[in-house]
């Protein structure tokens, strides 16, 4: 078992794990799928970096559930726990921050998220291309956030996480969200109801996106083998 899987926990629990959590320490969250999870894996120092992993996506959640412990998926977006997370944001009465995607896609994003929870306390905004990590960091920690939500791909925004986690941060919460900026900027809910019922969001992304494309193509069969020959042997 490597590091990634025991930090995996079951996406059920992610309520749990993060909002009835109150100590003061920052806890640092991300997602994996069959493609982060092998860039993640050959990034140890970067994944130790990382408190806690949901699965997004059925092929790794049953393969984690017959090899290790049964695990149910968790993404962020409003198929999965987007919802449930930003009205424990509300409830909670956090101060949020959200990076990521170009500065059009941002601003889109962050208005169809008001729209849909005018009462959520959005303080900060930017796009996800930063020049300095360091500069970025130290700004995040002046303006007193209690939420960071970054959405620059992996492993740019484990290795922001990472960065932020090395700092003094009162920062309570520091999640990635993948593409949901940018899902978001297109649509406020990007999935098709029929898609969500299906589960077949793969799909979907698959059409619409030609790097999803090329992932589900190239590079899932490339962790489906590798991911088999290693747990098989072990």
């Amino acid at each position: 078992m490597n590091i990634i899987d025991k930090k995996i926990i079951c996406g059920s629990s992610f309520s749990t794990i993060i909002f009835n959590d109150k100590s003061k320490l920052l806890k640092t969250i991300s997602f994996v799928n069959p493609y982060s999870y092998m860039v993640m894996k050959k990034n140890v120092n970067l994944a130790d970096e990382i408190d806690y992993f949901f699965v997004d996506g059925s092929l790794l959640c049953r393969l984690h559930s017959f090899f290790f412990s049964k695990v149910k998926r968790a993404s962020f977006d409003f198929s999965s726990m987007a919802d449930s997370f930003f009205s424990s944001c509300i409830d909670n009465n956090f101060r949020v921050a959200i990076i990521g995607a170009r500065e059009d896609e941002n601003t889109k994003a962050v208005y169809n998220i008001k729209l849909r929870y005018p009462k959520l306390n959005i303080i900060y905004n930017r796009d996800g291309y930063i020049n300095s990590r360091k500069d970025e960091i130290s700004n995040l920690n002046n303006i007193l956030i209690d939420v960071l939500i970054v959405g620059m791909g992996c492993p740019h925004q484990e290795v922001f996480l990472s960065d932020l986690k090395k700092t003094k941060t009162n920062i309570k919460i520091a999640i990635t969200c993948g593409g949901f900026i940018s899902q978001t900027a297109l649509k406020s809910d990007y999935y098709h109801p029929l898609i969500k019922i299906t589960g077949a969001r793969w799909l979907q992304r698959m059409i619409m996106h030609k790097h999803v494309r090329e992932r589900v193509l190239y590079d899932y069969p490339r962790f489906l083998f590798h991911y088999l020959r290693e747990n098989i042997i072990r």
